[in-house]
């Protein structure tokens, strides 16, 4: 008797059915918070620090979501939004903008002015109105 096999179990199906959210920020401890949730919630999670080949990533597993921390004193999450806005590829993909400066979030609205997909999220923030944010922009999990 012969059986055969789909290649996929239904678990793996799932998976991969699921939405994928691509987090960048400088903090390991709010990556882990961050994945932690979102994986929770049952979406697919990609967390990275600011690295060379971020953009390269994120333009490679075209994920349904970005959420990028913009901190003072880094230019790596303004150079990734400028290429994210740039990039033909990239250039749909919604993207939450978060940071604890309020004079930043200003300044991402301001660059960010023609893309409607995006949202400002002020830390600390209340992870409710965060997934909220999520639901408004890429739907349940």
């Amino acid at each position: 008797m012969t059986t055969h096999c789909s290649g996929q179990s239904r678990a793996e199906q799932r998976q991969m059915a699921r939405q994928h959210i691509f987090i960048v920020n400088g903090a390991p401890p709010i990556l882990d918070l961050l994945r932690d949730l979102f994986q929770a919630e049952d979406y697919n999670v990609t967390a990275t620090n600011f690295v060379p080949q971020t953009f390269e990533q994120i333009a490679a597993l075209d994920p349904d979501l970005l959420m990028i921390d913009v901190v003072i004193g880094n230019q790596a999450g303004w150079d990734l939004l400028e290429r994210l806005h740039d990039g033909a590829a990239t250039r749909g993909i919604p993207v939450i903008i978060f940071s604890t400066s309020p004079v930043l979030l200003d300044r991402a609205r301001h660059l960010a002015s023609t893309a409607s997909t995006h949202r400002f999220l002020l830390k600390p923030f209340d992870i409710t109105e965060l997934l909220a944010l999520v639901g408004e922009l890429i739907g349940p999990p």
